[in-house]
């Protein structure tokens, strides 16, 4: 099936703040991952994370992100194994710097990218492994704003990491109410 998220990491801006602009806050709950429901947990750098167990969660859209990142920045990454699909964000001041896509289902190969890119995206570009590789050590085009996203915060949900291996997230509850799936436009 695979896993499905949405995260944001936020520096320069309080866990309160970040929160309060998200319309989150906390239960008083840990747990162990969130691969459902909504939760945070502290970073190294002073980056503070939000994550939810959905890739199109609200967190992770532009309404969001610009509002989170007035007067800070932030990286906002989304994943969706199953279609192969990921993708890793910018944001500084209110304002999209750049982002990085890749839609697996549109095309094994495709990569998708606006703003002003980093250099080190052309750089794992020219490495990645061609679709059919079995080398299992190297990257493929779904990596790629993984990894953009990992060397800015440090975070990557497949990988080890001692801050968050040891240390439970907390749990988050979403003060927006959601629309009734019969009534869409409510």
């Amino acid at each position: 099936m695979g896993v499905s998220l949405s995260w944001v990491a936020v520096q320069g801006l309080s866990a309160e703040d970040a929160l309060s602009r998200l319309g989150l806050k906390h239960t008083g709950n840990t747990c162990s991952y969130p691969f459902k429901g909504i939760a945070s947990h502290g970073l190294l750098a002073d980056w503070f994370l939000v994550m939810a167990g959905r890739c199109d969660h609200r967190i992770g859209l532009s309404p969001s992100l610009s509002t989170l990142s007035a007067g800070c920045r932030l990286v906002a990454c989304a994943l969706e194994e199953h279609v192969n699909y990921a993708s890793t964000a910018l944001w500084q001041d209110g304002q999209l710097i750049w982002r990085v896509e890749h839609q697996g289902d549109l095309d094994p190969e495709n990569m998708s990218c606006q703003g002003r890119v980093p250099q080190r995206f052309h750089d794992l570009l020219v490495t990645v492994e061609p679709e059919d590789s079995e080398n299992l050590e190297g990257h493929f085009h779904m990596d790629v704003p993984l990894m953009l996203a990992q060397e800015l915060t440090g975070f990557r949900h497949d990988e080890s990491n001692p801050v968050l291996d040891n240390t439970p997230f907390d749990e988050l509850l979403d003060l927006q109410p959601k629309a009734r799936w019969w009534k869409l436009w409510a």
